[in-house]
C-alpha cells in the first residue's frame, strides 16, 4: 500500500482488498450501517467468510480471465437457496461467460427449492447495456432479455451512491470502476439544542431539502423552551443554513489489467479523478515497461503516475506478479515515488 495526502473523508463504506497484493485481485466494499456489500472482481474469494459473502448484492467483474472470475462458483454455492437476487456486471461477452459457468452444473432438482437464487447479468457495451436474468427455478435458462441505453459511465445509481465504469484495453475489453458515495447531510445536534428545537419527522424533511429536494418555504417544527412545548412555522431555508452540515461522500476507484497508453491513461484519469481511495494494479517493476506493455499491464511507476495525474488522496497498489514475491517493497516504493513526484 502507498499513501499520501490528507486522509479520506468519512464514508458509509469500508473498502479492503480481498487478498494480499500477490493474490487474486478483488475489492470488498462493505456498508458500515447496513448488512450489504459490493464486490469488485471474482478471483479467489476464500478469504471472505460466508457471512461476508452473503452480504453481497452486486458484483462488478473487470473481465473474465481466471484470476478475476474463478470465485463465481464459490459465491453461487453460498447464495444458492437463500432467496437472493445477485446483480452482476461485466464487459462484452459477459453474459455468455456466466451462462457457460452455469452450464457446467446439473440443475435437475432446482425446481424443488422454494427459495433459490436469481442472477441479473448486465453486459457493458460502449453504447448500451444488455441485461439478462438467470433464475434457478428455471434451471438457469436465460430470460428477460432487454437492452438499455448507456451514457458510457453510470452502471448503477441508488439513493446513497452510484457506480461508474470505463472500458479499458487488455487485449480484451476490461472495465475499471469507481464507487461514488453521494454527499450526505446531518443536523448539528448542539445547534438544534441551542435553538430549543426537538427532533422529529421535520428533521428528515430538512435534510432532504438541503440535498435539493423541493419543499414549501416554511416547515412546522417542535419548540421546547421556558414557554413550554409547541409547534411553530419556521423558514426552511434559514433552518437548513443554520442546522445542516453537508459533507461530501467518498470516491473509491479500482483499476486492474490494462495497458499504459494515451487512450487508456486518459480514460483512467477521467474515471478516477479526485478519488479518496485508488486501488491500482502494479504487476511489474518500472524497468519492465516493455514486458508490461506486451502483457497489457501497468508497472508500479505507471500506477503512481496515474494516481498523481488523477489527484487521488490515497493509492493502494496490488496484483503484484508472482515473480516479484521478494520485491514487493520495491514495487510499493516505485509507485510511491512516482505518486509524489512533482514532474
Amino acid at each position: 500500500m502507498t499513501e499520501s495526502k490528507p486522509p479520506a473523508v468519512k464514508s458509509i463504506f469500508n473498502a479492503r482488498l480481498v487478498n494480499d497484493p500477490l493474490g487474486d485481485p478483488g475489492l470488498f466494499i462493505e456498508f458500515r450501517y447496513d448488512k450489504r456489500a459490493l464486490l469488485i472482481d471474482l478471483g479467489d474469494i476464500h478469504r471472505l467468510s460466508a457471512a461476508k459473502l452473503l452480504k453481497v448484492s452486486d458484483v462488478f467483474v473487470s473481465h473474465t480471465h481466471m484470476d478475476h472470475f474463478i470465485g463465481f462458483d464459490r459465491l453461487l454455492r453460498l447464495v444458492f437457496g437463500q432467496g437472493k437476487t445477485i446483480r452482476l456486471y461485466g464487459p462484452v461477452n459477459f453474459t455468455t461467460n456466466v451462462r457457460g459457468k452455469l452450464a457446467g452444473f446439473t440443475w435437475n432438482l432446482v425446481d424443488r427449492y422454494e427459495e433459490s437464487v436469481n442472477l441479473e447479468v448486465t453486459e457493458v457495451l460502449p453504447d448500451r447495456l444488455l441485461k439478462t436474468t438467470f433464475r434457478a427455478i428455471d434451471r438457469f435458462e436465460p430470460s428477460a432479455h432487454r437492452e438499455l441505453p448507456f451514457d458510457g459511465r453510470t452502471l448503477l445509481e441508488e439513493e446513497s451512491f452510484r457506480v461508474e465504469t470505463a472500458i479499458l484495453e487488455h487485449r480484451v475489453p476490461c472495465l475499471g470502476f469507481t464507487v461514488i458515495e453521494k454527499a450526505h447531510s446531518n443536523v448539528d445536534k448542539e445547534k438544534l439544542e441551542a435553538l430549543h428545537l426537538q427532533p422529529g419527522p421535520w428533521v428528515s424533511r430538512l435534510k432532504d431539502y438541503a440535498q435539493g429536494e423541493p419543499y414549501p418555504v416554511n416547515i412546522a417544527v417542535t419548540v421546547c423552551d421556558d414557554r413550554g412545548r409547541r409547534t411553530e412555522e419556521r423558514d426552511l431555508k434559514a433552518l437548513a443554513r443554520e442546522l445542516v452540515v453537508t459533507t461530501p461522500g467518498q470516491k473509491i476507484a479500482y483499476i486492474t489489467d490494462t495497458v499504459y497508453n494515451p487512450d487508456n491513461s486518459r480514460r483512467i484519469v477521467d474515471l478516477v479523478q479526485g478519488a479518496d481511495l485508488f486501488f491500482c494494479e502494479s504487476p511489474f517493476l518500472a524497468e519492465e515497461a516493455e514486458r508490461a506493455r506486451d502483457r497489457c499491464h501497468l508497472t508500479s511507476e505507471q500506477a503512481g503516475q496515474l494516481a498523481r495525474r488523477s489527484g487521488v488522496r490515497r493509492l493502494h497498489v496490488f496484483h503484484f506478479s508472482s515473480r516479484h514475491t521478494h520485491q514487493t517493497h520495491r514495487l510499493i516504493q516505485e509507485a510511491l515515488s512516482a505518486y509524489r513526484s512533482e514532474k
